[in-house]
């Protein structure tokens, strides 16, 4: 189990892009599998772009955890009927 929800975290990119001009901030991106831009967030500093990026990445692989464990049990509970 868990390897398949590291490989469905895999699919995620998470990004810290560095200011393209000096005063402009840090951007902190999740792009999805789609690759559309699920999230993207402006930081002062480098440290707080990587901080927030950091818990976002293992509040997703946490839910991608979860979600696979229930489907795991709805998928036995529906064997057993």
């Amino acid at each position: 189990m868990l390897h398949d929800a590291e490989a469905e975290f895999a699919r995620y990119q998470f990004i810290v892009y560095p200011p393209s001009m000096p005063g402009a901030p840090w951007l902190s991106v999740c792009i999805g599998p789609d690759g559309h831009v699920l999230d993207a967030e402006a930081f002062s500093t480098s440290e707080e772009a990587n901080l927030v990026t950091y818990r976002a990445e293992a509040i997703l692989f946490a839910s991608i955890t979860r979600q696979m464990q229930v489907q795991r049990v709805f998928a036995a509970e529906r064997a057993l009927h």
